[in-house]
């Protein structure tokens, strides 16, 4: 594979991105917007919190954490971790906050080496689903790259049809299981190699396999989120709701902000994903931060009740 460093990674995104975010953005009707005015019936979206938003807090104290969680109006969380303590304590926490805890992430690389275990822990906090955070990359990561963009230069075509060939063996499992399987996107799944992608090799291993779209990964890789909720829907059942802005200092050139300040028009983002029957979603934002991060969940949480798309 070709070695693509920084600048020429952000160089081959930035024509795709100039047409993808300004399609993000655009608060009128879109070419790929549901054709029917009245979206189906559907059950009403509990605002979720993944909690790696909150990482470093629920690692120093998640009891206080929770409860700051739910005062500002989140319902639902989803996990990244367990934060040294067992399933069954962690559920409590949540729990005992006013939380419901509905999905369970884990990376590729733990969910191939201890399957049961992961299933189990999520049975044990009531998750419904089980949701594979990231691929394993086929060797070491290069340590001099920012994550995103390590990633992104590692996961070669033969490396996510190793992926998706694990897909196929976990997804049954976990249905089995009594979970459903889903696969968690970064910018890289969208990188095309002629047609071919690593999300369509993924979404090609397993009927039992479904999806937690990242709406703000999606637009960082220079696409529309639009047409990929519509080419899959009835398979993407999560969202991670991420706004994003321009940072020429962030991986990949960009940074995540607080819903409604950033690029992205979530009026036809959350309309398609309404009629394509997307499940739930959950806010995510990811450190460095430019305010404290429960400012930062404040101002999220007030503009998802404000508007009318998240209802």
């Amino acid at each position: 594979m070709t070695h693509l460093s920084r600048r020429s990674i952000t160089a081959a995104l930035g024509s795709a991105l100039m047409a993808g975010s300004a399609m993000a953005r655009h608060r009128g009707p879109h070419p790929d917007a549901p054709r029917t005015t009245k979206a189906p019936p559907h059950a009403r979206w509990r605002m979720g919190l993944q909690l790696w938003t909150v990482n470093a807090e629920m690692k120093a104290n998640p009891v206080a954490t929770l409860k700051a969680v739910k005062a500002l109006g989140f319902e639902t969380v989803e996990t990244a971790g367990l934060y040294g303590m067992s399933a069954a304590t962690l559920r409590t926490h949540i729990e005992d906050a006013g939380l419901a805890c509905k999905s369970y992430h884990a990376g590729m690389a733990d969910l191939i080496a201890s399957p049961e275990a992961h299933m189990a822990n999520a049975r044990t906090l009531g998750a419904a689903w089980i949701v594979c955070a990231s691929p394993r990359t086929p060797g070491p990561l290069d340590p001099s790259k920012p994550w995103l963009e390590a990633m992104y230069s590692a996961m070669t075509l033969d490396a996510w049809k190793q992926n998706a060939a694990h897909l196929a063996e976990l997804a049954p499992l976990a249905q089995k299981s009594g979970l459903t399987l889903a696969y968690h996107n970064h910018p890289m799944e969208f990188r095309d190699w002629n047609g071919v992608t690593g999300y369509s090799l993924l979404a090609g291993s397993s009927d039992a396999l479904r999806f937690e779209l990242d709406i703000g990964w999606v637009v960082a890789g220079g696409h529309d989120p639009l047409p990929i909720l519509r080419q899959y829907a009835g398979r993407i059942d999560l969202l991670h709701v991420k706004d994003m802005i321009r940072d020429a200092s962030a991986p990949l050139g960009w940074r995540s902000v607080e819903i409604g300040r950033g690029a992205i028009g979530w009026g036809p983002v959350m309309a398609m994903a309404r009629a394509t029957g997307v499940k739930g979603y959950f806010v995510e934002q990811e450190p460095p931060y430019l305010r404290p991060v429960m400012e930062s969940l404040r101002i999220s949480a007030e503009e998802i009740r404000r508007s009318k798309s998240f209802r």
